[in-house]
């Protein structure tokens, strides 16, 4: 089992993402005390290039339209989120931007500039059946045991998952009183862990397990969705986990009954993820930008309280994004499209089809 992370050889460039590692492979304990690996500051030219932009766009009528115009210049953005891409497709398949500069006096200013880096990076995906392109997560009183209820909306803690996206960008905006830690995992190293471990429980893991759609499927579509959480295809390694999904899709007849093997798989799976030194656990700190490659990345959530005032509050991106990896076939009916790099994934409102979906990201761009 290979778990060394390899660095990359010095360039000499003032870009801070060269000293990123080059495998996605990794545990949580060889990134403690290790930084400087994963967390990076946000450079004040990038920054004040795209409060820029955001100022010039909102003046000029621009909102948060898929598919709009990405405003034209902004070099040094453009160049960085270049040197994003690489760290979320290569590894360690995600990086921690502190400074973003929420504490703008408008906050439609700050939300316009991440809404612009996040174009640079990808094409962003809708988010719910409400079409919302820029979420807040935060405590709306979600109750995460309803099985149509979203924990995004709630301060309960939320265990490893994988969203339905390529990308996750997650802007602290203000952070809890307490707690809402975030956890993060590296899938292949579960995924070879357990290969070591439990193969006849991994190769359970690589077949299809049924999912609830939670009501978020399509007229005509099945409620339930039948994929594999480890998967690779043309070479190219993926993950797909929610257990509450998992265990929601027993509400449908027409779903296949969870077997004593699988429910024993999953039990193997979250015992590895809760192993101390799996897992990197960090705080976000307002004005951090944590953006997450979510085929490679588990992602956790630790409960959170929030004293008088205004909460906790995180701005979340889903993106499509050019480095993301080919899916087997059993994904399309949850993304929409499987090929490398195509546009793909999101929560859409009812009846509606995401213009360009299936097509390349360098097309659409």
């Amino acid at each position: 089992m290979t778990v060394t992370i390899a660095e990359t050889e010095e360039t000499g460039s003032a870009n801070p993402l060269a000293e990123g590692p080059t495998g996605a492979v990794w545990s949580g304990d060889q990134l403690v005390g290790r930084e400087k690996l994963w967390r990076v500051p946000f450079p004040p030219d990038v920054a004040a290039e795209l409060v820029q932009a955001a100022g010039s766009a909102m003046s000029g009528g621009a909102g948060f339209e898929i598919g709009g115009a990405v405003p034209t210049g902004l070099s040094r953005a453009r160049a960085f989120a270049a040197g994003l891409r690489h760290r979320l497709a290569g590894g360690p398949g995600f990086v921690v931007l502190t400074g973003f500069p929420v504490d703008r006096t408008d906050p439609r200013e700050v939300e316009m500039a991440y809404w612009i880096l996040g174009q640079l990076l990808g094409r962003p995906v809708s988010q719910s059946r409400k079409g919302d392109v820029l979420g807040r997560v935060e405590d709306r009183g979600a109750d995460v045991s309803s099985p149509v209820q979203r924990g995004y909306e709630s301060s309960a803690e939320l265990p490893f998952h994988v969203d339905r996206t390529d990308v996750i960008g997650l802007l602290c905006v203000r952070p809890a009183r307490s707690g809402g830690l975030s956890r993060l995992a590296s899938s292949r190293y579960v995924h070879d862990v357990l290969a070591d471990e439990h193969p006849e429980l991994l190769a359970e893991l690589c077949r299809p397990f049924p999912n609830d759609r939670r009501g978020e499927e399509q007229p005509g579509e099945a409620p339930w969705s039948g994929i594999p959480v480890f998967s690779e295809t043309g070479g190219d390694f993926a993950a797909r986990y929610v257990r509450r999904f998992i265990e929601g899709s027993q509400r449908h007849a027409t779903a296949p009954r969870l077997t004593e093997r699988q429910i024993a798989a999953m039990d193997a799976l979250d015992r590895t993820l809760r192993r101390p030194g799996v897992a990197l656990d960090m705080e976000l700190r307002a004005g951090d930008l944590q953006l997450i490659n979510n085929f490679h990345i588990f992602h956790a959530r630790t409960a959170f309280t929030d004293g008088g005032g205004r909460g906790r509050l995180l701005l979340r991106l889903w993106l499509a994004f050019s480095g993301s990896p080919e899916l087997p076939d059993d994904f399309a009916s949850l993304y929409g499209a499987t090929a490398a790099g195509s546009y793909r994934g999101g929560v859409w409102p009812t009846s509606v089809t995401p213009p360009g979906l299936g097509r390349p990201l360098t097309e659409l761009r």
